[in-house]
């Protein structure tokens, strides 16, 4: 007897979006050290927004949880951490992204800033019918993956 496999094939899946459980990304935490730091560059590098009405503003030394907002999609809260956790994990030997964002300025242009900027970067990767992306470390090292979408 023992212990028993559920064999996962005869389960049905949801048909349709109104059966998921799940119904969006709500918001995305990311770990900081320096608040101000990842505001910055959230803010001035990658073109974020901040709602004034849900966060103190100017930052404070003391807030340990920031609401910034993309043009579109899931809110990402920064929040201050008690260590040196990071958004990234290891897949086959190299660090993978926990975050992808979208961009909607031409990759080559942002790319340019962003290394104008002095922000750390890899080279563009163009990854045929994935399109192209490059990654990003934020100031507070979190791996991100900047893509340009889907070509067309």
């Amino acid at each position: 007897m023992g212990d028993q496999v559920i064999n996962n094939c005869e389960k049905t899946l949801p048909s349709v979006r109104e059966e998921a459980t799940v119904k969006s990304v709500a918001c995305i935490e990311v770990p900081v050290e320096d608040m101000q730091r990842a505001v910055d560059f959230y803010v001035f590098q990658l073109g974020f927004y901040i709602n004034t009405a849900k966060n103190r503003f100017p930052i404070e030394p003391d807030n340990t949880e920031v609401f910034i907002y993309p043009a579109s999609g899931a809110e990402i809260m920064l929040v201050k951490t008690d260590g040196e956790e990071r958004l990234a994990f290891t897949h086959k030997g190299k660090p993978n992204h926990v975050l992808i964002l979208e961009i909607s300025e031409d990759i080559l242009k942002c790319h340019s800033r962003l290394i104008e900027a002095g922000i750390r970067i890899s080279p563009i990767k163009d990854s045929g019918g994935c399109g192209k992306s490059f990654d990003v470390l934020d100031p507070d090292g979190n791996l991100i993956k900047l893509w340009f979408g889907y070509p067309s």
